[in-house]
Formats: structure tokens, sequence, C-alpha cells
């Protein structure tokens, strides 16, 4: 059984990659790529030269988001490409 996240990587794979890159498709991976809990954990910033800034809402969902960061990292780079984030930063 395929879980709900790689079903969107594999079906919003195709979609996203037709589009333009831009803060606001970045943002949406990322919703999408670190799932309902984490994505509202931390608000996304993109920037054109690959950094994606998580800010997270507190320490606990900082360590939190640190732990995922290799998945997520992963599966953005399924839905965006591999050169559309870069580094991934977590502050708090």
């Amino acid at each position: 059984m395929e879980s709900l996240q790689q079903t969107a990587a594999r079906v919003l794979g195709p979609l996203l990659h037709a589009q333009p890159l831009s803060p606001g498709k970045v943002a949406f991976a990322w919703t999408v790529a670190a799932g309902a809990a984490l994505g509202r954990a931390g608000i996304p910033t993109w920037t054109p030269d690959g950094i994606l800034r998580i800010k997270a809402r507190d320490a606990a969902w900082r360590t939190e988001l640190e732990r995922a960061r290799p998945m997520v990292a992963k599966r953005l780079n399924q839905l965006l490409g591999p050169d559309a984030v870069r580094r991934i930063i977590i502050a708090e």
C-alpha cells in the first residue's frame, strides 16, 4: 500500500515540474512534502538561490523539523526537482 505522501509526490510531481519555480510553488510543495502536522509547524520562505528557510513555531517543533529534514528534502526533490531546494535552514 502506498502512503499519501508517496501518492501525492507521484501525482503532483509531473504537474509541479511543468510550472515555473516560484515561492508559492515551493510553499505548496513544502506542505505536501512535510505532511499536515509538520507543514503547519513551520512557515517556509524560499529564495531563488535554492535556500528554503523554515521558521518553526517553537523549540519543540524545531526539533521535529530538524529530525524530518532529510525525509522532507527527499520529497521536495521528487516534487520540484533536485536543484529547486539546495539547502533547508530551520530556525525558531
